[in-house]
């Protein structure tokens, strides 16, 4: 445990800019760290019932768990899933928040303990998982729902739920999770699934940030097989068919993988803008897990904000109606990947 007195990213220093604080302060109780005055404990716990944040969002069958937070002898409590990104990403939004809201940030940190995410995972990772060719992660509820495909219906466990799709003689389970597997989290769950035997594939969708200035958000998806993880180079072969290519489709993304999207200031995107194209927590970790492990993994990414700031869109506006018919087209091409890559 460590209390830290690194300074907060300025909205003057992040690539979001102005816009920073539409997307910090929505994820902070802003009455709660001012009763507790800018102190705050960020710590990991493996239940899901502290993954609550606030009543189920309405419609939202995945990813509507959030942290935890209460204020218990004038410290703001933090809990969130066992990962070290997680961690991290709390504390930085928290600084940022403080700095926002002119309160003094004291803010205590607590990394968990090696393995503790993988055993986590693997706890609410339900036992009566089938077996598959390919399993796809993140953006899964759209996929796969029209022929030639044939889909079961939602089966519901605490943290996940599943389905099945077949195309031609091939299998895909579509697994979807109430929390966001953040970070290296990612990674423990493509693990969880490969050592228990449910997958000879995985394929996670989702959405990530561009670093170059003419990937206009919710018009782009990307792929590629090369990544940058805690500082090294990471490659790995394909298994989509993406001949032809679609519109607006980039097969040879260069990808890096940081901890937060807080870390995404002016000076990252300047000293890393002539390396890599796109950028996300999770692609890294999930690629690392897969290959470690020999097993394929591929991503097909909705960019989703432009650091450059040369876009309307961002992570700070993602539910507007254009936003939405933009990427319901992006997923369509996905979906059309999917179709080749699996008859």
């Amino acid at each position: 445990m460590n209390t830290t007195a690194t300074s907060p990213v300025l909205a003057s220093e992040h690539t979001m800019s102005e816009r920073l604080p539409d997307y910090v302060l929505p994820k902070i109780p802003l009455d709660l760290l001012t009763a507790a005055r800018g102190r705050a404990w960020v710590y990991p716990n493996r239940s899901l019932s502290f993954l609550l944040g606030g009543d189920k969002r309405v419609g939202k069958r995945f990813n509507w768990r959030r942290p935890y937070f209460t204020v218990a002898d004038g410290v703001l409590h933090c809990v969130v899933p066992p990962g070290q990104d997680y961690t991290h990403h709390y504390a930085e939004l928290l600084r940022a928040a403080c700095a926002m809201t002119d309160l003094p940030a004291e803010i205590t940190v607590e990394r968990p303990v090696p393995g503790q995410g993988l055993a986590f995972v693997d706890h609410w990772l339900p036992r009566n998982l089938p077996a598959h060719d390919l399993a796809i992660l993140g953006y899964v509820e759209p996929l796969l729902t029209r022929p030639p495909a044939s889909s079961t219906d939602w089966n519901h466990h605490p943290g996940f739920g599943w389905r099945t799709a077949r195309i031609g003689r091939s299998t895909a389970l579509l697994l979807g999770c109430e929390f966001s597997f953040w970070g290296d989290l990612a990674g423990d769950l493509v693990t969880a699934l490969i050592t228990r035997g449910h997958t000879s594939g995985v394929l996670y969708v989702g959405k990530l940030g561009g670093l170059q200035p003419d990937m206009e958000p919710n018009t782009v998806i990307v792929t590629g097989t090369t990544s940058q993880v805690k500082g090294r180079p990471l490659s790995w072969k394909s298994a989509l068919d993406l001949d032809p290519a679609l519109p607006g489709l980039h097969d040879r993304a260069r990808h890096i993988t940081v901890p937060s999207v807080l870390d995404e200031t002016r000076t990252w995107l300047e000293q890393h803008r002539a390396h890599f194209d796109v950028v996300d927590p999770e692609i890294g970790h999930m690629a690392l897990a897969a290959t470690t492990a020999q097993v394929p993994f591929d991503y097909l990414h909705i960019v989703t904000d432009n650091l450059n700031g040369t876009h309307d869109h961002g992570l700070y506006a993602e539910r507007s109606t254009p936003v939405a018919t933009r990427r319901r087209r992006c997923l369509h091409h996905i979906e059309t990947i999917l179709h080749r890559s699996l008859a």
